[in-house]
């Protein structure tokens, strides 16, 4: 375990020929509990200063640098629920969606392949310096796309994917679709490659059908021992019952009730307006048109029962 914490947050990264730059934010640990880090980074202020890692320093990371758990998920499916109640575990700090990370897995990524896994390995002792103790990395549900070269990064972290039925999360999408998957935007272009490398989809409902089987299959190319799902329908109850055993984490008495307690609440409700949590999954389904449902049953649900089946769920 780490002695003491160091405030030093990093908020973002890049990598150069000669090395891996992190723009550090000084911002206590305990501030994290907004539902992702960079609104922890816009609403708090605090000095910052840059640190370059050497290509040839970022090879080695402590034993007690890598995360106590991964979080990877399909999008619309709970993740932030997961993330928000392990904050409540004591001494455990939790890195939702952390920009730094978003910015190294984002295409191309500029260095081999081995290289990059330590410049992986270098954010995560950063994040470990600053959390002082055991952290837990949430990432972006396109991260999802890369979920194996960030768990060969980390080999002997376990990992938990968040899942949901493909046409609650796709109703979802198409509503209010996330930045990176909005066509006109260079990220989503560049990401969209990897899951249909032939040309753009005729509709949206296939775009976002599409993703949804991409993330699954990605993900079923995860050692599967080390990996547990956790389906929406499970939650809250499967942050306590699941994800915390499965990291290591002994929850007790105190915590399961916080834990109980935030999971009545909206996960992504702002620092001081907490809202109560409301289950849309029937409306969504309801919402769900004809085209979106041909596009899922030939795009997505296939891979997400594959998926399932992997798992034994």
């Amino acid at each position: 375990m780490h002695s003491a914490q160091n405030s030093w947050l990093p908020v973002r990264a890049a990598l150069q020929p000669d090395g891996l730059y992190l723009a550090l934010r000084e911002i206590p640990p305990a501030e994290l509990r907004d539902a992702f880090m960079q609104e922890t980074v816009a609403r708090v202020a605090g000095a910052e200063s840059i640190l370059c890692i050497g290509r040839g320093d970022a090879a080695e990371m402590p034993a007690d640098a890598a995360p106590a758990g991964i979080v990877f998920h399909v999008a619309r499916c709970g993740s932030t629920v997961i993330s928000q109640l392990l904050k409540e575990h004591a001494g455990l700090a939790v890195y939702a969606e952390p920009q730094p990370l978003n910015e190294l897995l984002l295409p191309p990524q500029a260095w081999p392949r081995d290289d990059f896994a330590a410049a992986l390995r270098s954010l995560g002792a950063a994040f470990a310096r600053h959390a002082g103790g055991r952290y837990v990395l949430k990432l972006s549900s396109w991260n999802t796309l890369y979920c194996e070269l960030v768990a060969d990064a980390f080999p002997r972290t376990p990992w938990v994917l968040s899942l949901r039925d493909p046409i609650e999360v796709c109703v979802s999408l198409l509503a209010q679709l996330p930045a990176w998957l909005q066509e006109s935007a260079p990220p989503a272009q560049r990401l969209y490659r990897l899951v249909q490398p032939d040309g753009a989809p005729r509709t949206a409902e296939e775009r976002v059908a599409r993703v949804f089987g991409a993330f699954c299959d990605a993900a079923a190319r995860l050692v599967r021992g080390r990996g547990r799902l956790i389906r929406y329908e499970s939650l809250p109850d499967a942050v306590w019952d699941v994800a915390a055993p499965h990291f290591g984490l002994a929850v007790n008495d105190d915590e399961r009730r916080r834990m109980a307690a935030a999971g009545r609440r909206y996960s992504k409700s702002p620092v001081g307006r907490a809202a109560a949590y409301a289950d849309d999954s029937e409306r969504k389904r309801d919402a769900a048109s004809d085209a979106l449902r041909r596009a899922i049953d030939e795009f997505a649900r296939p891979a997400y029962d594959r998926l399932r089946r992997i798992h034994g769920i």
